[in-house]
């Protein structure tokens, strides 16, 4: 069997939806007997994905700068990178690299060392924004390196093309691919009964920066919103989530509560009308899916692939941009239809379907193995 070296670039938050698609197909990929080992980041409590691959006797490198200082790790990445790099690659002597990138330009030095030793790799791009365009030095040496590539898959067309706008390259060895989610396919939930008060969830991690909670807190400290009965609970966790709390007292945000972490997605939405999720930048992120596929419409902002799923005013709302005033519109249009949302929903549980696999796991392992052909 050939041997598939996954590694993730991610050393900002122990686990985030940019996680699932890798650690879970190399998961898939052991169960089939091929030899699996993986790169990531030493956290203190280690993941469960992870936990599986050690199950499965997969060799998991730990990058292991967790209690270095800021300018240790700078410091680790300028000066090792390169040959601590290609030293690992060497020792492991895979048949095949897949690099996880959270965001499009975040891999530190991985693609680089693998064409230098002439190791095969392909790369997976999760997220995509307009803030981050780099310079032109930054862009000849990216854009040699994913269209050396056997392949770049991206979580979203409108990503794929944003990249292509940011590199001005034509990408011919370009893929769009689907991230696993966390419900059942075919998950069937009632619509939540009448109690008087219409109750959203923001799904993410706390992360105002990518995710934009502070954009909907901006929204809600309005007297109209503050006098309607509105609910939204803030599921995740991250690193602002004290600042986040603060800002919800400094603001008397009444009409908002935190649900932390909860493993049960279709939990979430047994009793829950609708997703708001005001994002700076995404891929294509999973709490889209799983609201849809549970049945529950979404209120959005224009960003990367959100759009791709959900048709404004038809099985979702979408805000022209990641700004209050916009997601206002959004949700003033939402609300003066509330008594169409059921409607609404049963759009968005059809049409999801029409564009996410059942198992799209399977379909990017089939996508790995016609590379080591």
């Amino acid at each position: 069997m050939k041997k598939i070296a996954f590694i993730s670039t991610n050393d900002t938050t122990v686990w985030a939806g940019s996680e699932e698609l890798w650690s879970q197909t190399a998961i898939n990929m052991a169960n089939q007997g091929f030899t699996i080992c993986a790169n990531v980041k030493f956290w203190q409590k280690k993941p469960k994905n992870i936990q599986k691959l050690e199950y499965l006797n997969c060799q998991v490198f730990y990058r292991c700068y967790e209690h270095n200082t800021n300018l240790l790790k700078k410091l680790y990445i300028k000066f090792f990178k390169n040959q601590s790099f290609s030293t690992w690659l060497n020792k492991v002597a895979p048949d095949l690299v897949i690099i996880s990138q959270g965001v499009n330009y975040e891999d530190p030095g991985w693609m680089d060392a693998c064409l230098r030793i002439n190791i095969p790799y392909a790369v997976i791009i999760h997220a995509a924004g307009e803030k981050f365009w780099p310079s032109d030095e930054i862009v000849a040496k990216i854009a040699k390196l994913y269209l050396s590539a056997e392949k770049c898959f991206f979580v979203s067309q409108r990503n794929l093309e944003l990249t292509v706008k940011q590199l001005a390259i034509e990408f011919h060895n370009a893929k769009v691919v689907r991230n696993p989610y966390n419900v059942s396919y075919d998950v069937f939930l009632s619509w939540p009964k009448d109690e008087g008060v219409v109750k959203l969830a923001c799904v993410g991690r706390l992360d105002p920066d990518a995710k934009g909670q502070d954009i909907l807190f901006d929204v809600l400290r309005s007297e109209k919103w503050k006098s309607r009965p509105i609910e939204v609970t803030i599921f995740g966790n991250g690193y602002q989530i004290k600042t986040l709390k603060r800002l919800k007292d400094l603001w008397t945000l009444d009409n908002i509560k935190f649900g932390g972490f909860v493993d049960n997605v279709e939990a979430i939405w047994s009793d829950r009308h609708a997703l708001i999720l005001p994002s700076r930048y995404e891929g294509l992120p999973l709490a889209i899916v799983e609201a849809m596929l549970c049945g529950r419409f979404c209120i959005v902002t224009d960003v990367a692939g959100n759009t791709e799923l959900i048709k404004d005013n038809i099985n979702g709302f979408v805000a022209k941009a990641p700004i209050a005033e916009c997601l206002d519109d959004a949700m003033e249009r939402a609300w003066r239809r509330r008594d169409l949302w059921h409607e609404i929903a049963k759009e968005a549980y059809e049409s999801v379907r029409k564009i996410i696999p059942p198992d799209p796991i399977d379909k990017f392992v089939e996508e790995i193995k016609l590379l080591l052909r």
